[in-house]
């Protein structure tokens, strides 16, 4: 690899450690459900759920109406501003519920804008098992942000759930770092068409089964606090950064399982998540479950670059922006919609934590099978 494309990778992969600044809320949920005692659990907790949600409406916006027009450096950069900004914005801007929401839907639209905008950047300047190398090192990056800021979140808030948000501030020194690494981007040609008729039926499979396998991912991290209260093991902070850790070693997965496997490695990865959900639902400690987070994350993390390079390899380059946007939003949908749907799923039978593992673990199943 030259130099050039390495000073390109030093840019994509400092917009890729803050990605995972969607976390900062993270440690904070119960300081601000106790700041606002008044407001449903649910209401409090959408100010981590929210986000996903617009990064995924953001990333469709974006590559379908700029990836034509504006370069991915300069949709990377305004993204990662409006993040900035929104995330400080709860330093002054604190006293009602709705004031954090409306923060943290913002901060969805520009991470949105700068997935898309960098994954597209992975794919116009690297190909076949080079592409799959560096999309799996790249989530290694997002994985490493993820432990960065829940530790600079847990440390700032310790007094005041609000100084949490000062995180924000430190994602300055990796816009600097974007504005000198980061390549322009090719143009996408203009479409002659609408965009779904240049969206191959395997990038509509790929995103309908995302969504589905996400679902499924989706229920350790929305579960791990109640089920290590619920079985009196203690420590989800730790658990929640064994899920993290994963992330880090499936990002150095992903290279060597594409190049053995190809496309069978998806299901593989699947196959490992299912295996975790399995552990969890019969973990008699903390330290199984534990075990079981790394396992159920190790999966998902293995996919998710797996998923960008099959929606990549099979779009031309008219479209390719919005065919990997489009496989995102499979994903972030599926990361928001998890406990709604297990909710409903299971209520008619009492809604317990054990019975969404069950039903997540036989949805999961049909997913690899």
């Amino acid at each position: 690899m030259d130099k050039t494309k390495i000073k390109y990778l030093v840019g994509i992969y400092a917009a890729a450690m803050c990605i995972m600044g969607m976390l900062v809320p993270v440690p904070i949920v119960a300081s601000v459900a106790a700041a606002f005692p008044n407001e449903n659990i649910a209401a409090v907790q959408m100010i981590i759920g929210i986000i996903p949600l617009m990064m995924a409406v953001s990333a469709m916006l974006v590559s379908s109406q700029l990836a034509s027009r504006v370069s991915k450096k300069k949709t990377t950069l305004v993204g990662h501003v409006i993040v900035m900004l929104a995330g400080a914005s709860v330093l002054v801007f604190h006293d009602s519920l709705a004031q954090v929401l409306a923060a943290s839907a913002v901060m969805g639209l520009g991470l949105g804008a700068v997935q898309n905008s960098t994954d597209a950047l992975i794919a116009d300047y690297f190909g076949g098992k080079q592409r799959s190398f560096v999309m799996g090192i790249y989530s290694t990056f997002v994985a490493l942000g993820g432990i960065i800021w829940t530790m600079v979140s847990g440390i700032l808030g310790s007094a005041e759930w609000f100084h949490s948000y000062a995180a924000y501030f430190i994602m300055i020194v990796f816009i600097v770092i974007e504005a000198v690494c980061l390549p322009e981007g090719h143009l996408e040609p203009k479409r002659k068409v609408n965009v779904f008729a240049n969206m191959p039926k395997e990038v509509a499979i790929i995103t309908v089964m995302s969504f589905v396998f996400v679902l499924t991912f989706q229920l350790f991290s929305s579960n791990v606090s109640l089920l290590v209260v619920g079985r009196g093991f203690g420590g989800t902070v730790e658990a929640s950064t064994v899920m993290t850790v994963a992330g880090i070693a499936a990002g150095l997965l992903v290279g060597p399982l594409f190049a053995k496997f190809k496309n069978l490695s998806m299901p593989i990865a699947w196959g490992v998540t299912l295996v975790g959900l399995g552990l969890t639902l019969v973990a008699p400690a903390f330290m199984v479950l534990c075990v079981a987070g790394f396992v159920v994350a190790l999966g998902k993390e293995t996919y998710v670059p797996l998923e960008g390079n099959f929606a990549a390899g099979n779009s031309a380059p008219e479209g390719r922006a919005f065919n990997l946007a489009i496989g995102m939003a499979g994903i972030n949908f599926g990361m928001a919609l998890s406990p709604i749907v297990f909710e409903a799923v299971t209520s008619p039978f009492g809604a317990t934590i054990d019975q969404k593992f069950i039903a997540g673990i036989i949805v999961c199943a049909a997913c690899v099978v």
